[in-house]
């Protein structure tokens, strides 16, 4: 039996576990998906035992750029690695949050092409995003608390970083922090020009209205939370564990199905 997990700090509320496994379900995989879920700054003491235990594991917050000092090699051109995969007892990190990003986003943007898009957050998340929008041919600006983050991001990626929101008008709006966990609290600026705007995602899934989408739907942008990410990025995942190719339509349509239940 196959033996995977995500691995993550503060994260007992992760809909990985009931994604994996209707994937693996629908596909006749025996394997079984955990969570190892362990303080900050402890992953050095924990990073050879998952190695040794886990045929393959998912990485999330905080540990997407941390897990690379542990790995063989990296394949992708984004800084941030969540899925490792043990082959021959060499581990290798992927990054699947860029297709997955992508992919979800298609449904509420049908064309990024010369877009205005402002990403609030420069963490690990944001990368991925950041490349998504970039490679569909957006105008990307990155904004964060700490300026010098943000500017890192757009030097890697070759895009805009902000002090402030002052004279941007986005169409898109991509919330890449955390702020919105809470159901009332939105991350958008003070003072942000919103005149333009058309479209609103939230990387936040629960709860799966935030107030960063109410607050877009409120000067008629249409919005999307980031379930479908999550979901796409899984899927993409087990490819990626498995080694074959998977019906992604087909499965991300169960796999949602099964991640709404769960959070109702």
């Amino acid at each position: 039996m196959l033996k995977f997990c995500v691995l993550g700090s503060g994260i007992g509320y992760t809909l990985s576990p009931i994604i994996h496994a209707t994937v693996f379900g629908e596909l006749g995989v025996s394997a079984i998906y955990g969570v190892t879920d362990i303080p900050v700054a402890a992953l050095r003491g924990h990073v050879d035992a998952l190695k040794n235990e886990y045929d393959g594991f998912n990485v999330t917050k905080p540990f997407k750029k941390e897990i690379m000092l542990y790995l063989d090699e990296v394949d992708g051109k984004t800084n941030a690695v969540n899925t490792v995969k043990r082959e021959g007892g060499k581990h290798t990190g992927y990054n699947t949050d860029v297709f997955g990003f992508a992919e979800s986003l298609k449904s509420l943007v049908p064309d990024l092409h010369g877009i205005n898009a402002l990403v609030l957050g420069a963490g690990g998340a944001c990368e991925s995003v950041v490349s998504a929008l970039k490679d569909g041919g957006a105008d990307v600006t990155v904004i964060n608390r700490t300026y010098g983050r943000a500017e890192l991001v757009s030097e890697l990626y070759g895009v805009k970083a902000a002090r402030s929101v002052s004279g941007l008008r986005p169409e898109l709006l991509v919330n890449c922090t955390s702020v919105g966990n809470d159901g009332v609290t939105s991350p958008i600026p003070y003072c942000t020009d919103m005149s333009a705007l058309r479209y609103g995602y939230d990387l936040v899934y629960s709860p799966a209205h935030t107030a960063f989408m109410k607050d877009c739907e409120s000067v008629g942008a249409k919005t999307s939370n980031g379930l479908g990410m999550l979901v796409c990025q899984a899927i993409k995942a087990d490819e990626i564990f498995l080694g074959r190719k998977l019906d992604v339509l087909g499965l991300y349509k169960k796999a949602l199905k099964a991640a709404e239940d769960k959070l109702k």
